[in-house]
């Protein structure tokens, strides 16, 4: 069925073969980035999840610190509502149901502590597995440790703080461990608050989303406002129920409001991915199409029009008509060889023609001179001696334009084993170009790992940071005794500063040879579909020879029968001369003898004209 298509259907064909390759890659990219997005809708799940946690844990926070009645049912519902719109995506049934359990129970003093701490590992188990914690970018990834972790740490450090300063008022055997605890608390939160305030300054930073700073701030600023006045009212022993409350509402309020940014810029990235993934896809699609009619315009320009020139000027030389012109090829290849044997059988053909008029016309003169027998015995002898030597002289024309033939044959053929060898070269190329594609790929993967990697490093060279300021104010409460260990709690901070400050210059060394791998990826992409668009140009070329090589065999076979005609004309040539001899005893056998002659000049002429 392919052998019936044409020349111009083949090419659209193998042209949309190629094109097989990029539709792939588009499809690849458009996956990935599909992986990123449900990633991005995952940890925003995990966020809303995250926020009724945190308003659970706000509640039993203000229970106990300003001892009010607890409704364990209402909380208990909450969560098992949670539960049941998030629970069996994260995972995290087992675990919420132990914290409802807990919440309903009837010994409220000791379950409120159980119950705290089941909220809490419930929180960082939806943070680790909706991804929060891991997040690649570096503004969501502070928020989301704000919101999932800090918050939460310093309520429940506020609340310890309280409860240790409502209990020592009446205990003055242990006062000096009391407010030793106190200090400690409080120190604790200080180191909270800072760390809360360097996550801001990060997430709304040059490196991170500069953006939301103004609205972050709305929230952030009176947080520490209130935080600070708290902190201060609690180690002077004052504990006002209506300020606690202000701090936990300023608390919540700054929770919701880093939870909002987190999932504005998770549906910002959603939205930015998907209108890539549709600007590839168009960009793809144009390039391809641009590409394919690239390759249709130069194959039909450079070989199809040349080729069906040629074809057309050789039925009309096959038809008889020897005034045809060959067409000139502008470039120095197998076309214009073929163009050379056509103009050699052209002259070939000519000279036949001129022969072959040449023995109708002796023909007719052998005819006219039947009448005239009696005086011109001679002239008919001489007559046949001339014919024989034009039809030898035609026989070694055709001969000439055999072998003409013959060459064309092994040029064409000459050209399509070259072609196949190219071709084969061609395919060797492609593979190695593909298995370098695979080891840039490779590369890229490992480059992405790095970047998670350096992500890590650098929370933990934060916390490590968070650790020596509690080291160090733990060493200064120490006094004398704590100098040298303040000493190396100094020391341990600027290590996980330049800690943070190497993976952060890493990140960005990964980025940056992601980026160029991207790029080499792209070279390689376009130098395949280069070298495929030359290997369908030569397996066109190959199938056009094929054609050639079948048209010439078939003119082999016409010359051979016109070789056997004039075979035939000489033998009859050779009859004449010996009748000529015997012409002056039957005048009558001479005469039919000559018009029969006459007639078979006239075939022959007719046969080389075909």
């Amino acid at each position: 069925m392919l052998h019936r298509l044409s020349i111009a259907t083949r090419l659209g064909f193998a042209a949309c073969l190629f094109l097989a390759p990029v539709g792939y890659g588009l499809w690849v990219q458009t996956s990935a980035n599909q992986a990123q997005i449900v990633q991005a809708h995952r940890e925003a799940d995990g966020a809303a999840y995250l926020r009724g946690i945190d308003a659970v844990h706000s509640a039993l926070t203000r229970a106990v610190v300003l001892r009010q009645s607890l409704d364990g049912d209402g909380l208990a519902a909450k969560l098992a509502e949670l539960r049941t719109g998030f629970g069996s995506a994260l995972e995290t049934e087992a675990l919420s149901q132990k914290a409802e359990v807990l919440i309903r129970a009837r010994d409220r003093s000791a379950m409120k502590v159980e119950a705290r701490r089941a909220l809490r590992r419930l929180g960082q188990q939806v943070a680790n597995r909706s991804g929060i914690v891991l997040d690649p970018e570096l503004a969501s990834y502070y928020l989301g440790d704000i919101f999932a972790s800090s918050l939460a740490d310093l309520r429940e450090q506020f609340t310890e703080l309280r409860r240790n300063n409502a209990g020592g008022a009446g205990h003055d055997a242990d006062g000096d461990a009391k407010r030793f605890d106190g200090a400690l608390l409080s120190g604790r939160i200080e180191n909270l608050l800072q760390s809360i305030e360097y996550a801001v300054a990060t997430a709304t930073g040059p490196q991170g989303n500069p953006a939301i700073k103004e609205t972050l701030d709305k929230t952030f600023q009176p947080f520490g406002m209130m935080m600070s006045h708290a902190v201060a009212m609690m180690e002077s022993g004052r504990g006002d129920p209506a300020a606690v409350q202000a701090t936990f509402d300023a608390i919540d309020r700054f929770a919701q409001a880093a939870n909002d940014q987190f999932v504005e810029l998770l549906d910002a990235r959603a939205t930015r991915l998907r209108e890539e993934s549709l600007r590839t896809a168009a960009i793809g699609g144009a390039l391809s199409l641009l590409a394919l009619l690239s390759v249709v315009a130069l194959v039909r320009q450079g070989v199809i029009r040349p080729l069906r020139r040629m074809t057309e000027a050789l039925g009309r030389l096959a038809d008889g008509d020897i005034a045809t012109e060959v067409p000139a090829s502008r470039f120095d290849d197998e076309i214009a060889a073929l163009g050379a044997a056509m103009r050699r059988f052209k002259q070939a053909l000519e000279d036949s023609r001129s022969l072959s008029n040449t023995v109708v016309q002796s023909t007719m003169h052998v005819s006219v001179a039947t009448g005239q027998a009696a005086a011109a015995i001679a002239q008919v002898s001489d007559g046949a001696h001339g014919q024989m030597a034009s039809v030898e002289r035609l026989r070694r024309s055709f001969l000439e334009t055999r072998e003409a033939m013959k060459e064309v044959a092994a040029v064409t053929r000459t050209g399509q084993e070259r072609s196949r060898d190219a071709a084969d070269r061609l395919e060797e190329s492609l593979s190695d170009i593909d298995a370098m594609a695979d080891a840039v790929r490779e590369i890229a993967d490992m480059s992405s790992e790095i970047n998670r990697v350096t992500v890590a490093i650098g929370k933990l060279a934060a916390h490590s940071n968070i650790l020596s300021l509690n080291a160090s104010i733990e060493a200064s409460r120490a006094g004398e005794h704590g100098r040298g260990f303040s000493v190396v709690a100094g020391a341990v901070g600027t290590l996980a500063q330049q800690t943070l400050k190497l993976a952060q210059e890493i990140a960005e060394l990964a980025r940056r040879s992601h980026d160029r791998i991207g790029r080499g990826l792209e070279v390689a992409a376009a130098v395949g579909r280069r070298m495929q668009e030359v290997s369908v140009t030569i397996a066109e070329t190959d199938s056009l020879s094929q054609i050639i090589v079948d048209q010439v065999a078939r003119q082999r076979e016409s010359v051979d029968g016109i070789e056997t005609a004039l075979i035939e004309l000489s033998e009859i040539s050779h009859a004449n001369a010996s009748a000529a001899e015997e012409i002056t005893a039957t005048m009558r056998g001479l005469a039919a003898l000559t018009d029969d002659t006459r007639l078979r000049a006239e075939e022959v002429a007719g046969s080389a004209g075909a």
